[in-house]
């Protein structure tokens, strides 16, 4: 007996005996539950087409889906079928925009139970079939009017040389792009459907998915590159240069394009609409370039013997889209913030004594538009509400290295105009505010929207001459050895020599603006379509 347990041979094939029936029994366990899985994916696509076919057929919606059911699977099926009401509300958990029962159904919950069969684990469970459950909801709305509109329209009364030093600055590479290229962006036109077709794909996002499109995040070059096979022929050049450029660079879906959840194939419709390439592109860019800080070089101007000019972009606030497909108030398309920043060298000297020196600061906050109402009454009106963004102008002198800070507002102090070996300084200081309070009513006919019609609110103040008005408002206190004195003559004698800067600075001003969309007071917006469905139930679809 003690040598049969000391006994080692054989010791092999036992332990090969016993793993073979582990190895037996883990097939055995695999195969049932790939069987399992695999009815389980079955009686998920039999509740999906049982969901599909109950919203179709409110009415008779237990029938329809139990006999859709039973047809794709057996008649050994069970369901459990649950109208009640879908809210498509982005605010709310896709889990809990469902609510079973109350009047007028809009959707249907389909449950489906039956038994998958069990091969090997009836020797493990001791049964021959697990119970599996799978539930599917189909929503059936009405599609409702939507608008397509954007705020903040690029002018091309710009020269090449500007334009490249500031998409120079945005994507942080070297832009060259000939007036030409410039204007057969501002000419060719997306269709805003196919554009955001071709992001889903590139995204990896089912086209037509808005919800889980708007959380993507994507390369601002890929998404100008996506813009060449879509556009005319004549900018494909200069798309591929900024695509080129632009590399590197990303961008939110939504902080662009803005649009409420779950509108589905009614947001299709509003979609199928075309913008222009130049817009798109610069607000492309601004998104994937929030708080960059540019120095701009603008040649030689009338009476200075120097110019610098800086410009900050912010973000939009509260990520805003620059343009937004909706049915309502939300969301609200905002322009950028920006601020620019110019310190003029007059080439001619004050009473023959020294050249002056005038630095203004310039901030502009965001101009917003929001959809007030639509009229589906045959001519297909839009209404707006539009607010221009706050613009200040200031004479002062700040620290340029916070100017793209716009977390808090620069520390200005007055200016020293004119400084005459230190012995007689002249200070300045000037302030301008243009405000609107409210949302201004702008309205578009079915006509203006056809035809790319651009309006401009305008806030009070003086919108025009915006910098020669401030020239025209400044204080000056000459100093004298740090003595503040009252010398009438060489502050005229200043005056005189400042006050034909202002139309020179605002001709800088203004185009650079323009580039950006902005305006000093105003904001132009744009209604790019509307869609006005004729009330019949729109097609039935999977949500939740």
């Amino acid at each position: 007996m003690r040598g049969l347990l000391t006994d080692r041979r054989g010791g092999i094939a036992t332990i090969g005996a016993a793993v073979g029936g582990v190895l037996c029994v883990i097939a055995a366990v695999t195969i049932d539950l790939a069987s399992v899985s695999l009815e389980a994916r079955r009686l998920q696509g039999a509740a999906d087409l049982a969901a599909l076919a109950a919203a179709r057929d409110m009415n008779r919606a237990e029938r329809a889906a139990l006999a859709t059911a039973r047809a794709n699977v057996d008649s050994a099926v069970a369901g459990v079928v649950s109208p009640g009401r879908y809210v498509a509300d982005p605010v709310v958990a896709p889990g809990l925009r469902f609510t079973a029962g109350g009047a007028g159904p809009n959707a249907v919950r389909v449950t489906l139970t039956r038994q998958a069969p069990l091969y090997f684990g009836r020797w493990v469970l001791g049964r021959d079939t697990t119970p599996i459950s799978r539930s599917a909801t189909a929503a059936l709305t009405t599609d409702e009017p939507r608008a397509m509109f954007s705020i903040g329209s690029r002018l091309m009364a710009l020269d090449g040389g500007i334009a490249n030093q500031l998409l120079s600055g945005l994507t942080g590479s070297s832009v060259s792009l000939s007036v030409m290229d410039y204007r057969s962006l501002a000419d060719a036109k997306v269709n805003l459907l196919t554009f955001t077709d071709a992001l889903a794909v590139k995204a990896g996002v089912k086209a037509g998915d808005y919800d889980s499109l708007a959380d993507a995040r994507i390369d601002v070059g890929e998404a100008l590159a996506l813009l060449r096979p879509i556009t005319d022929s004549s900018a494909s050049g200069a798309l591929g240069k900024l695509s080129s450029a632009a590399s590197g660079m990303k961008l939110r879906i939504s902080d662009l394009i803005g649009a409420e959840a779950g509108a589905r194939d009614g947001l299709r419709g509003a979609m199928n609409a075309q913008v222009s390439a130049l817009d798109l592109v610069m607000a492309a860019l601004e998104t994937g370039a929030g708080g960059r800080q540019v120095s701009l070089a603008t040649g030689a101007q009338a009476g200075l013997a120097g110019l610098d000019v800086k410009l900050a972009i912010g973000e939009r606030p509260n990520k805003s889209p620059w343009l937004a497909v909706t049915k309502d108030g939300a969301p609200v398309v905002r322009t950028a913030q920006a601020r620019l920043y110019l310190r003029a060298r007059t080439a001619a000297s004050v009473s023959g004594l020294a050249q002056a020196d005038l630095p203004v600061l310039i901030e502009l906050a965001a101009a917003e538009a929001r959809l007030e109402a639509i009229d589906c009454d045959g001519a297909d009106r839009v209404t707006l509400g539009v607010r221009p963004g706050l613009a200040r102008a200031r004479v002062a002198q700040i620290d340029t290295a916070g100017l793209n800070d716009f977390t808090r507002a620069p520390t200005a102090t007055p200016a020293t105009i004119l400084n005459v070996a230190g012995i007689v300084k002249v200070t300045g200081a000037a302030d301008i505010e243009i405000a609107s309070p409210d949302f201004r009513a702008e309205r578009f006919t079915r006509g203006q929207i056809d035809a790319g019609h651009v309006r401009t609110t305008t806030a009070t103040g003086p919108v025009t001459s915006l910098v020669a008005s401030l020239i025209g408002r400044l204080q000056l206190t000459v100093h004298v050895l740090g003595l503040g004195l009252g010398l009438g003559g060489l502050t005229q004698a200043l005056g005189a020599v400042l006050t034909p800067l202002g139309p020179v600075l605002d001709g800088v001003v203004e185009p650079i603006l323009d580039l950006l969309g902005l305006k000093l007071g105003q904001a132009d917006t744009q209604v790019l379509g509307v869609s006005c469905p004729d009330g019949t139930p729109g097609t039935p679809s999977l949500v939740g």
